[in-house]
């Protein structure tokens, strides 16, 4: 039975003025639902998935509290675990090991030369996956979702140079 393990986010140093209107700008962009608004609080549904109408949704809740007159802290509070799948992980971590143990051994099987091809392509799928593991896990859609919203807000904030 699979637990349902609430998933927190927060951003600190966010400027505060606009922001209900960003976030239901991007919780339109996502293809998302507003559920619930209230004060210095938004309550809304993201899809798991981008462009898959039937992949589920997320429950949302966004809160903001000032620190001083212009910044302050967003926290998002989703109802359950959306990081991406761990056996896709493990998969894509064992083909990597495959391919490079492949990629090890070619020398030693001087006559085949199949080996040195399907080596060749065991190198470069350990390579690739050694790169996708150097990437900070992310939160999926709402962490996303966070940064983009952060991000809109300080470049508002911030005058052009």
């Amino acid at each position: 039975m699979s637990e349902l393990r609430p998933v927190e986010l927060t951003e600190d140093r966010v400027p505060v003025a606009g922001i209900s209107e960003t976030i239901e700008e991007l919780v339109e962009l996502y293809g998302g639902e507003l559920t619930e608004s209230g004060e210095n609080r938004r309550q809304f549904t993201l899809p798991l998935r981008r462009g898959v109408a039937t992949a589920g949704a997320v429950q949302c809740t966004l809160t903001w509290a000032a620190d001083d007159e212009r910044e302050g802290t967003v926290r998002l509070v989703c109802d359950r675990d959306i990081d991406a799948p761990k056996a896709q992980r493990i998969a894509i971590l064992i083909a990597g090991v495959i391919g490079s143990i492949l990629f090890m051994l070619w020398p030693f099987f001087g006559f085949a030369r199949e080996m040195g091809t399907l080596a060749w392509v065991g190198g470069i799928t350990a390579l690739a996956v050694y790169l996708l593991t150097l990437r900070k896990t992310s939160g999926g859609v709402a962490s996303d979702f966070l940064a983009r919203l952060a991000r809109r807000q300080r470049s508002a904030v911030t005058p052009a140079e």
